[in-house]
Parts: C-alpha cells; sequence; structure tokens
C-alpha cells in the first residue's frame, strides 16, 4: 500500500476526514466512501445505536450493524447517518436505527475499537437488518393496542411507542423482497439485507 495512502486512511481515524476505505463485495476489493464527521460523535451515534439495538449482542453482531450503516452512508458522516441528523431517539422512518438508549460502557469501548481497527464485515452488501422475533413480539403488543385504542382504552407508555410498528417479520421480508433486497447472512438471530 502507498505511504500516501497509508496516511489518507490514518489520518480518517485522527482528524475525521472522508476516507477511503475497502470493503470486500463478493471477493473483490470495492472501494466505499466514508466521510466521518468526527471520531467522538461518530463513537456516540454507533454506542448509542449499539445499547439501543442489540446490547447484549455478540461482537460479530455490533461488527455488520455498524457496517450497515457505513455501506448506507454514502457521503454523510456515521453521525449523519444513524440518527439521519435528527439527533438521538427512536427508529423511525427517518431514523434508520434506534439511538434511544444511553451508551454502555461495553457499546463505548466496542465503538473506539471498532473505529480505531476498522475490521472487515463478513457479509458483504448489508445495508439492512432486522431481528425478526423481535419484529414479531413488538408488532403482536401494536396489533393488540391498535384493538385497545379502538376501543377506548388506554394505552402504556410501551404501546404507544409499539404502535409504530406496522408489520411483522414476514411483512418486513415480503417487503424488502419486493424492493430486490436479498438476505445475505443471519448473525445471533438478526438478519440482514442488501
Amino acid at each position: 500500500m502507498k505511504a500516501s495512502a497509508i496516511a489518507a486512511v490514518g489520518g480518517v481515524s485522527l482528524v475525521g476526514a472522508v476516507g477511503l476505505l475497502a470493503v470486500l463485495s463478493g471477493g473483490r476489493r470495492a472501494p466505499v466512501m466514508v466521510s466521518l464527521s468526527g471520531t467522538a460523535r461518530d463513537e456516540e451515534a454507533i454506542a448509542r445505536m449499539l445499547a439501543s439495538e442489540n446490547p447484549s449482542g455478540s461482537v460479530a453482531l455490533w461488527l455488520e450493524q455498524i457496517w450497515t450503516q457505513i455501506r448506507s452512508a454514502g457521503r454523510l458522516s456515521l453521525w449523519a447517518q444513524i440518527t439521519a441528523g435528527m439527533g438521538y431517539g427512536p427508529q423511525t422512518d427517518g431514523r434508520p436505527v434506534a439511538t434511544i438508549e444511553p451508551p454502555t460502557r461495553a457499546t463505548r469501548d466496542y465503538a473506539a475499537r471498532f473505529l480505531a481497527e476498522l475490521p472487515p464485515s463478513r457479509l458483504p452488501g448489508a445495508r439492512r437488518f432486522f431481528e425478526p422475533a423481535q419484529q414479531d413480539r413488538a408488532f403482536a403488543v401494536a396489533e393488540r393496542a391498535r384493538v385497545k385504542r379502538a376501543h377506548g382504552e388506554a394505552l402504556t407508555a410501551q404501546e404507544s411507542r409499539l404502535l409504530a410498528y406496522k408489520s411483522d417479520a414476514a411483512g418486513i421480508r415480503a417487503r424488502w423482497a419486493a424492493k430486490g433486497h436479498r438476505v445475505v447472512g443471519i448473525v445471533d438471530g438478526v438478519e440482514f439485507w442488501t
């Protein structure tokens, strides 16, 4: 690797400039532009995503979840991609992942290590993920809450929050497949799609 390329990649970690990262893609190395807004901001967004999405997930899961956001970021910073520029909060139609929980020591440490090392992904092309079992549970609560609301009954805070769930796992799979996305792998019960 040329010294200028090494310096450029090293500079990304240190000063948060735009960097060129190589991602394994179908056996070929494909360049992906990643704009890091500054390691502290990106690190916070990553750590909050991990704490909110799968706080007890494995390192293998966390690595792939971060890579989905890198692949989806384009020229956005990781912070801007993860929060959709809206700040921290629940996953919404605009915000692609939840960032509502504060980082834990484990998620903060892993985010810092990931940004320092940029370990390679084993799921080339993965840009989205969901946990089918969790989706089905949340959707079931949302369906019951819709019935309660229709009968004029008060909803709990959890029921109100989960009203945003409009489909079960089968519905997500069907919707994503209809858009041409495909499953590229499963880690810890979480499905990763293109």
